[in-house]
């Protein structure tokens, strides 16, 4: 029955009625004091009521009837999420105000006496907000670091022959050299070259050290601090350029799943608890549910670009409504008041890789971004040296038709060649299956920035663009060009344009043609097929031509597995120029072990034949121990399994290591900062088996050791059947103890005991009220893993 806001009780029933259905309800006289107004003296009817709002439950409420008018205490509409009218007035009942019901837009009612029942209903529009966001991810505790040292090798080595010329050797290496602690992580890497006399070549053997630099990470802030060989941090114009010196800055991988950028928030309007699904451009990525009221969702994925939006929302009754809305999200802006940031300060690096220590002229440098909102982000950047100082400012920020545009604009002085510029405009569009990009630079003669050497022109103009359509078959077709114009009047103009196509279920066929236009004459045309054949064999074939020359090739390749440790691949190409014809045929091993990789590779091409041979992995000394491993390129974690040998232990599900005759493995690759699931499987654990958990989670720094011990009791275990004097099975609930051990044991029923922990030959003492025995135990060989069944064994002078 309708229970309006206007309408008194007795215009739905006859007071009569009333009375006589609402026998449980007590009446009152109640002093109420109207705001504003003088007292008086009334009956008022409280009523206790099941109330459900706008079909949601809302629970047991005591509401006040006062002349056919519903009030209800300021408690219940905050907590039905609802708000009042500006000019909503209240009684006062004994200190606390009453509203009435009508005071909220839309308000409509059905009272059931029968039940003692009110279903409300308000305007969708007068509930709160509803904010549905990605909840913060809780940094996880960083464990204790495990002080440590590793070295990194990949070793070379090849052989080489050719008609008519001696035989050529090399071994080349490529090793680097970890400290870790709490206090960071110090590396430091070198390249050694010709470590074995050339049988061809007189070169002498050389080591050249590549990067050495110290690396502390300031998680609770997300920065990092870096000490030594670096690079600096780059911008909309700002090249990256190595130096050696300090750098400090922020680093948000620091916290697992940081997002950076602005996420779009897309809004509708719920008129009941409803379930809203969420399709981005027509595919459906997720399905939440809302209470009654505005809503807003802030917890999408990850988009990039721009695109279309539809909500479906669901009532209760199976009611639809459709919301649409266009969005747009770039990982090149941040979000609204976020700040990335970075200063350098050191010497220009030259020549890396060729000698040990040339540095240049002293150098600091700082760039600095910011988020002002979800559409625009500014940043700066500036450089200072001796005879170099420049400043830039540039803007990414979101253009109408969804256009995500680029400008920026950075000046220069040089004692030498004075002042110069360089600027930079560019925009792309990207939405649904389509993008488009372009970008134009240019900068005039006398510009210099850091990492341009001073006798070194910049460019005057270059112009690039693409284009490219993607088909929801996966299919795609993309076109670009670009425009390369120096000051020595030298121009280089090229167009590219490539397709491609989806064949059978995983097979792809690649379609690529391009042509210079200005500068170099170069044309090509090529087409690349793979297919593969099951879930690890990969092949392809091409043909290309360019300049009037062919080549072709077939390769297939076995990738190594976690359950397959063994990898090849075999090639077979032909290039053909305007008087030759070569022919080159390859083929190649790889081996996957706990301890390193290992590859060989043979290949024969135009009368000359190679053979390569190679190894990669790592040392590791931690824990008072020394480790061979895989390559330590990332963190890890040193995992501790005492008695269990040969045991295999498996990162996120996946098989990594096999524990040593100590029990002991490395299992390389996790995720810095982040939760890594390490367990134990169970299935080659012996039945016996007493370990405290089976997996255990690593969260270490970044390049840097855990130690997880996995708790063992060692022993076997055996099944006693245990009797008293007079022959009958020991009674239930009797204890065990095994030697000198606190832990206890119970007998169960017909005398049987489950003990673990046992040796070879133990002294067990059974306690029954009061009493004691001992029993000497030496169990049999062990057989297959099965547990030791002995007994009876008689346990003398125990009473029963």
């Amino acid at each position: 029955m309708d229970y309006g806001p206007k309408k008194p009780l007795a215009t739905y029933w006859p007071q009569h009625t009333l009375a006589a259905l609402c026998l449980c309800v007590v009446q009152m006289p109640v002093t109420a004091q109207t705001t504003g107004s003088a007292a008086n003296l009334t009956k008022d009817v409280f009523r206790p009521l099941d109330v459900t709002v706008n079909g949601a439950k809302a629970g047991d409420w005591v509401l006040l009837e006062r002349t056919g008018v519903l009030y209800a205490p300021q408690a219940a509409f905050a907590e039905w999420r609802v708000s009042l009218r500006p000019t909503a007035q209240s009684i006062d009942i004994k200190g606390q105000p009453y509203f009435a019901l009508s005071s909220v837009p839309g308000y409509e009612a059905k009272i059931d006496f029968s039940t003692q029942s009110l279903a409300l209903t308000f305007s969708p529009e007068t509930f709160a907000l509803t904010l549905k966001q990605e909840e913060s991810l809780a940094r996880p505790k960083l464990d204790p670091v495990l002080p440590s040292a590793f070295l990194n090798y990949d070793v070379n080595y090849s052989a080489s022959q050719f008609a008519g010329t001696p035989n050529a050797y090399n071994l080349g290496a490529l090793v680097e050299l970890g400290i870790s602690n709490n206090a960071g992580l110090l590396t430091s890497s070198a390249a050694g070259r010709n470590l074995i006399r050339n049988g061809g070549d007189n070169a002498s053997p050389s080591w050249v050290r590549l990067e050495t630099t110290f690396t502390r990470d300031f998680a609770d802030i997300n920065a990092t601090l870096r000490l030594g060989d670096s690079i600096t941090r780059g911008s909309l114009l700002g090249r990256n350029v190595y130096f050696g010196g300090v750098q400090y800055g922020t680093n948000f991988a620091l916290t697992p799943g940081f997002i950076s950028q602005p996420l779009p928030t897309i809004s509708g309007l719920s008129a009941a608890p409803s379930t809203v699904e969420l399709y981005v451009n027509n595919v459906l990525r997720q399905t939440t549910n809302v209470p009654t009221g505005p809503f807003t969702l802030t917890n999408l994925p990850t988009f990039n670009g721009g695109g279309e939006a539809r909500l479906v929302v669901r009532d209760l009754l199976g009611r639809e409504t459709v919301v649409t809305q266009p969005f747009f999200s770039s990982a090149q802006l941040l979000a609204p008041g976020l700040q990335d940031w970075s200063v350098e300060a050191g010497a220009l690096r030259r020549d890396l890789g060729i000698v040990n220590a040339a540095y240049g002229a002293g150098f600091a440098s700082g760039t600095y971004k910011r988020g002002l909102n979800s559409e625009l982000t500014l940043e700066g950047r500036a450089e200072l040296s001796r005879d170099l100082q420049t400043l830039s400012a540039g803007v990414i920020g979101v253009l109408p038709g969804q256009l995500l545009g680029r400008a920026a604009l950075m000046t220069s002085r040089t004692a030498a060649q004075g002042s110069g510029n360089q600027w930079l405009l560019g925009a792309e569009y990207s939405q649904n299956q389509v993008n488009i990009g372009l970008q134009i630079q240019s900068a005039s003669i006398h510009f210099r920035q850091l990492g341009l050497d001073s006798l070194s022109q910049p460019v005057r103009l270059q112009v690039a663009g693409n284009i490219g359509y993607f088909t929801d078959s996966k299919n795609s077709i993309s076109a670009g060009f670009a425009v390369i114009d120096r000051f020595d009047n030298t121009r280089v103009s090229t167009l590219t344009a490539g397709y491609n196509l989806r064949i059978f279920e995983r097979g792809n066929l690649q379609i690529s043609a391009g042509r210079a236009i200005d500068g170099v004459a170069a044309n090509f045309v090529g087409m690349t097929l793979s297919l593969p054949l099951d879930t690890n064999i990969i092949t392809s074939a091409g043909l290309m031509r360019r300049s009037g020359q062919f080549s072709s090739y077939a390769t297939a390749t076995s990738n190594t597995l976690e359950d397959k440790t063994i990898g090849w691949r075999v090639l077979a190409s032909q290039q053909a120029d305007s008087q030759t014809q070569t022919n080159r045929a390859e083929a190649g091993l790889t081996y996957v072990s706990r301890y390193a990789l290992l590859n060989g590779d043979a290949s024969s091409s135009g009368g000359q034949t190679a053979i390569r041979l190679g190894a990669s992995g790592g040392l590791l000394a931690a824990d008072g121990r020394l480790f061979a491993s895989q390559k330590l390129s990332d963190s890890f974690a040193l995992v501790d399994v005492p008695g269990y040998p040969d045991l295999n232990i498996s990162l996120g599900g996946r098989k990594l290591a096999r524990t040593n005759a100590n029990g002991v493995a490395i299992i390389p690759r996790l995720a810095p900062y982040q939760a890594n699931a390490i367990r134990l499987d169970t299935n080659e654990l012996p039945i016996s088996a007493e370990i405290d958990n089976i997996e255990q989670t690593a969260v270490p720094a970044s390049r840097s050791g855990v130690k997880l011990l996995f708790a063992s009791r060692p022993g076997r275990a055996a099944l006693l059947t245990l009797q008293f004097d007079d022959g009958e099975a020991a009674p239930v609930g009797a204890t065990l103890h095994v030697g000198d051990e606190s832990q206890e044991f119970y007998v169960a029923r017909r005398g049987q005991a489950y003990l673990t922990g046992l040796l070879a030959t133990n002294r067990i003492t059974l306690k029954w009220q009061g009493q004691q025995c001992v029993l000497d135990v030496t169990l049999p060989p062990l057989v297959n893993d099965d547990i030791a069944r002995m007994g009876p064994l008689v346990c003398k002078g125990v009473q029963r």
